[in-house]
């Protein structure tokens, strides 16, 4: 698997969470691609002064081209001890270049740096992560502050949709190989639907039930297929279904077994169509405080 690791020349330090990050993740048969954008030089006034304009495009290419090479170098030096590693310097906008460059190069993963923003400025103030997050093709990983030195736990959150299987099988052939325990959540808001039920003369106590344990069910079918897929390397995997509102099902999840990373599915819908519908995807990738893997099968 071909994964494009998108870095920051210009804070160094910055890429440490996404480098520690897939080093744990431990992505089995994968090659990374360290990729550095170096933004155009902009000069107000350009044409009608010249010489400071040259001047500043000299001291631009004499300085930032290498400290962006040694960077990219330095990071995929610290990566090679878990992947193949190639790397790349390019010239142009850094969100459309980034993308761009994962389509080309076929990458099914696409790993960034992303900060812990309210999801109205994430929505509305422009970013790197958040170019990706509305534009990528390719599954997304944006690791945020350094994971504490312990066992990579992760929570895996599915709706059991046709959709979110597909997802599913996807996480079964990224193959993270450094995942040593993991917890597949279904929030599903029972006492809500209850009351529903109730309202409406139905047995809503019984039918509460019986949701529950279908999706018990289902979680368990969602284990086995992905202890089939990690097969020896599989980790320690339990089930979980939640009968509070997603995000607040996530968070609870998140803090009670000290998970380090969510994965859930990222559905194509456009940046007006997240804010309306509030896409939990869309809301957990800009605004968690925790690192996230969008899964965005084929």
């Amino acid at each position: 698997m071909k994964i494009v690791l998108g870095v920051d020349s210009r804070m160094p330090e910055a890429n440490a969470p996404v480098v520690s990050l897939l080093k744990r993740l431990a992505f089995v048969g994968s090659e990374v691609e360290v990729v550095h954008i170096v933004a155009p030089l902009v000069f107000p006034g350009g044409e009608l002064l010249p010489v400071l304009s040259g001047l500043a495009a000299s001291y631009y290419e004499t300085h930032e081209w290498p400290d962006a090479g040694q960077v990219v170098a330095h990071v995929a030096d610290e990566l090679r001890t878990v992947y193949p590693t190639t790397e790349t310097v390019v010239n142009g906008s850094p969100s459309h270049t980034l993308l761009t460059t994962a389509e080309r190069s076929g990458a099914k993963l696409l790993a960034l740096n992303a900060s812990h923003d309210p999801v109205w400025k994430s929505a509305f103030v422009g970013s790197v992560a958040r170019a990706a997050v509305l534009g990528a093709k390719e599954s997304l990983l944006l690791a945020r502050p350094a994971l504490p030195d312990r066992p990579l736990h992760v929570v895996f959150a599915t709706d059991h949709s046709p959709y979110a299987d597909k997802c599913a099988a996807l996480l079964g052939e990224l193959f993270p190989r450094g995942v040593s325990e993991l917890t597949v959540l279904t929030a599903f808001p029972i006492a809500a639907m209850r009351g529903q039920l109730l309202a409406r003369g139905e047995a809503g106590a019984v039918a509460s039930e019986q949701i529950e344990h279908g999706l018990m069910s289902r979680n368990a079918d969602t284990i086995a297929r992905l202890d089939a897929a990690f097969g020896e390397s599989a980790p320690v995997m339990q089930s979980r279904v939640v009968d509070k509102p997603i995000d607040t099902a996530i968070a609870d999840t998140m803090a009670e077994t000290h998970a380090d990373l969510l994965i859930l599915g990222a559905h194509g819908h456009s940046l007006v169509e997240r804010l309306i519908t509030g896409s939990v995807s869309f809301r957990q990738a800009l605004s968690s405080p925790y690192s996230v893997l969008l899964l965005r099968p084929s």
